[in-house]
């Protein structure tokens, strides 16, 4: 059984970093463990348990920002933002209904969601999970504290290393606080939904849809097998597979934009509206991954440019015989293969389909002895590695943080990728 180290305050962490170094003793580091299971095992018997490590340092609702110790729930946080009125732009989803077995059904960290770098649907509009970050503050492997950023984003000046710690899966440094920028929620929320049974048309109508003057904030194709499991009634009711566009603003101005929305698709097939209620519904369904949340059938995330999530969509459907699920206008293609025995055979033609349209694809879920057979995270090419490989020696020189995460030694292929 691991040991576990629980520091509640900065200075026990980098003491527990500082006798790791010392020890040359490796660290497994968690919140709240709803994402342990995504990218490779990590070799260790003590795990560094930031889940006490909580609070909120400041909220300032009319500055727009907060500041939260990184263990912090993220169920917390929103409960918060709620009561004010406002969210975090970039969304966040519920992975534990992903990845599962023995985890709280909303479990997570805001440190686990910034390392992770985990984004939902909005982010074809605002962006990433870290380009809402101020600053944060952290312990790197050489037990140091180093830091980055601000309150205001004007402080965020030189290297941004907000950046760069986003992605890193705790490999190269360990966050303790973090703060961000927090938005106003929308006055009105609705939601289009075309019937559309093939995703390359899906992917042509939500490509249009971006294009055009009407600020789509989400654009997503869940095939009809799917749409039940988002639980809104009526998209199921629609008996199809379906495209979805979220508008957001001021009343009129949504209103505008359904029916201009309505009407630039109407050759793609019937539609319907969801109103404020169903459409946040509908939207956490899709940014939790609803549709293929529990069970053991492997998952792939699939990126790939905007314009091209349609045939590469359609192409993994027909060459792999998995479901699929685009979000981010196509950009971000969900892959479900129903076993895990089929993991070695497809994990080559699911890359080269992935990098034949410039894109990448990341093995979210698979059972621990696929991920550390085979590369969770796509190869690098050779100049990345080195300069990949000279970051983590800068930061983590002993190799004592989650090592191994992003590049386990038995895979076949190394490289990793910054979610």
């Amino acid at each position: 059984m691991a040991d576990v180290i629980s520091p509640t305050t900065p200075e026990q962490l980098r003491d527990a970093i500082g006798w790791a170094l010392g020890s040359k003793t490796p660290l497994e580091i968690i919140g709240s463990g709803s994402k342990r299971d995504f990218g490779h095992a990590v070799a260790s018997d003590h795990v560094l348990d930031l889940s006490k490590l909580t609070g909120v340092l400041f909220y300032e609702p009319e500055e727009l920002v907060m500041s939260v110790r990184a263990g912090t729930s993220l169920a917390e946080i929103q409960g918060l933002l709620r009561e004010k009125n406002q969210q975090f732009h970039f969304e966040t989803g519920n992975f534990p209904g992903l990845l599962g077995d023995g985890v709280a059904d909303h479990a997570g960290t805001i440190g686990g969601l910034i390392a992770t770098n985990l984004s939902g649907p909005r982010r074809i509009k605002v962006g990433a999970a870290r380009d809402h970050i101020l600053g944060f503050e952290a312990i790197s492997g050489r037990a140091e504290d180093f830091k980055s950023g601000g309150r205001v984003m004007k402080n965020v000046t030189g290297f941004d290393l907000s950046k760069l710690m986003s992605g890193s899966f705790g490999t190269l440094g360990v966050m303790h606080t973090i703060t961000l920028k927090v938005m106003p929620r929308d006055e009105k929320t609705r939601t289009v939904l075309i019937a559309c049974d093939d995703p390359k048309a899906a992917g042509r109508a939500m490509t249009d849809a971006m294009g055009s003057e009407n600020e789509v904030s989400g654009a997503a194709w869940i095939a009809s097998a799917d749409v039940a499991k988002l639980g809104v009634s009526v998209a199921t009711e629609m008996g199809s597979g379906i495209v979805a566009l979220r508008v957001e603003g001021p009343a009129p101005s949504v209103a505008w934009r359904c029916e201009a929305l309505r009407k630039l698709l109407a050759d793609i097939g019937a539609s319907e509206e969801l109103h404020s209620t169903n459409s946040e519904a509908f939207w956490a369904a899709v940014a939790d991954v609803a549709p293929f949340a529990g069970g053991s059938g492997l998952l792939w995330r699939v990126s790939v440019p905007p314009a091209s999530g349609g045939d590469v969509a359609a192409t993994l459907a027909a060459e792999t015989g998995g479901a699929i699920m685009m979000d981010w206008a196509g950009a971000q293609i969900w892959l479900r293969l129903p076993g895990a025995d089929v993991a070695d055979a497809m994990v080559d033609k699911t890359r080269q389909i992935a990098l034949a349209a410039d894109g990448r694809a990341v093995l979210v879920r698979a059972p621990v002895d696929i991920r550390n057979r085979i590369s969770v995270f796509q190869s690098e090419d050779a100049a990345l590695a080195r300069i990949n490989a000279k970051i983590r020696a800068n930061f983590d020189p002993a190799a004592i943080l989650n090592p191994g995460r992003m590049m386990s030694s038995m895979a076949s292929i190394s490289g990793g990728e910054g979610a």
